[in-house]
């Protein structure tokens, strides 16, 4: 996960903020999270991200983080 967003971040050098927008694998709600890099790696606000595949995430908002902090790929 931290390869994928160091190249976001690589592709975007000018901005310090990149919104993801994508649906809650959980609840299919329209979510956005908004990552910044940090001194330790990757700062994330509104969600969570999940590796998925070699090059790939899911997405999973807060409210649905805080019930269940698993994810179900099946």
């Amino acid at each position: 996960m931290i390869k994928i967003l160091g190249k976001m971040f690589e592709s975007n050098p000018d901005k310090s903020i990149i919104p993801l927008k994508d649906k809650c694998s959980e609840c299919g709600r329209e979510t956005t999270v908004n990552i910044t890099p940090t001194s330790g790696g990757f700062g994330l606000q509104g969600g969570v991200l999940f590796k998925y595949l070699s090059d790939g995430y899911l997405m999973k908002c807060s409210d649905c983080y805080q019930t269940t902090s698993k994810i179900d790929c099946n």
